[in-house]
């Protein structure tokens, strides 16, 4: 979360007269994370997210924000909007689209321990069967047509060797039926920073920026790539064992998702180098903003490349 674009009080107080959520108490812009302009508010009613997106649509916003709530009224621990008095999810602030979401109680845990990878592999699974009745639909907007589309724009910040590893993946990834493949609501960025934990509880999931309908292999293959992985950005093996058999004990994986699980964690390291490159490249201004670097997932990309077998899964 960053905070592109700034809000003062008298506009902060014109916005909440929409809502049922009490006076501002306390309001502070948070500076982690690449894009939405985020702050921390607190009323006289409770604690909240104050989201203005950068550079989503409304009907992205729509499935964004109804998915959430399609998710929370089924049990699935996450982020929750508030509805203001028209029964709207988002509405504007200063000239951005913005929302007021519940804040969910807890912490981002650095690194994840083995039981806090069971819970987020169950929580997964809950969320991909909860979804299963949603009935809006957001192609992925980084698939893999993003990935051509930014490969091309980035050629000139790529040397030769990048160049062809990219190729050699997105050559890779045409050899799998995608349509064959379970799918449905993923979340597509389950990073462990973007759960928080309420001491041995899972608090919730949060950021759904990049919610879309996916398969749910490569929803796996993204938390697999942040949660399980070594200092050396290697699988461990453990790890990524106890997130699939948590998973399973609420969805069961196909055959053909088992097979698809290698080539799903190199796209998915794939996805996360470009996008941290496209966004190191072409940087949005603004008040606070933060850029992750993309070599680690470069690195990343490399390895998974060099080591498509999951031996123990």
């Amino acid at each position: 979360m960053s905070v592109y674009t700034s809000v003062d009080s008298e506009q902060l107080d014109g916005f909440l007269r929409r809502y049922d959520i009490g006076k501002a108490l306390a309001f502070t812009p948070v500076a982690t994370g690449i894009t939405n302009s985020n702050y921390m508010l607190e009323t006289d009613h409770g604690r909240y997210v104050l989201t203005l997106y950068e550079h989503h649509s409304d009907d992205e916003l729509d499935y964004m924000l109804r998915l959430q709530r399609h998710l929370a009224e089924r049990g699935v621990r996450c982020s929750q909007p508030v509805a203001d008095r028209r029964g709207d999810f988002f509405s504007s602030l200063n000239q951005r689209p913005a929302a007021i979401i519940i804040r969910i109680e807890g912490e981002v845990r650095n690194p994840p321990t083995e039981e806090q990878c069971a819970l987020i592999g169950a929580e997964l699974a809950r969320f991909h069967l909860a979804g299963s009745d949603f009935d809006q639909v957001r192609d992925n907007p980084r698939g893999l047509d993003w990935m051509v589309a930014v490969r091309d724009m980035l050629i000139e910040y790529l040397g030769e060797e990048d160049q062809q590893a990219i190729e050699s993946s997105l050559v890779a990834a045409q050899t799998i039926d995608l349509e064959a493949l379970p799918r449905g609501a993923i979340h597509a960025d389950l990073f462990h920073d973007n759960a928080l934990f309420d001491g041995a509880e899972l608090g919730g999931i949060l950021d759904f920026d990049y919610a879309c309908n996916d398969v749910f292999v490569f929803d796996i293959a993204v938390l697999l790539n942040d949660w399980c992985i070594d200092a050396q950005l290697r699988l461990v093996g453990n790890r990524v064992n106890t997130v699939l058999e948590a998973y399973c004990k609420h969805r069961s994986l196909t055959g053909i998702e088992v097979e698809a699980l290698p080539l799903m964690l190199r796209l998915a390291a794939l996805r996360f180098w470009l996008s941290r490159l496209y966004d190191k490249a072409f940087p949005l201004s603004g008040e606070l903003t933060y850029t992750k670097c993309p070599d680690t997932f470069r690195d990343m990309h490399r390895i998974r490349s060099s080591q498509m077998p999951l031996g123990g899964i």
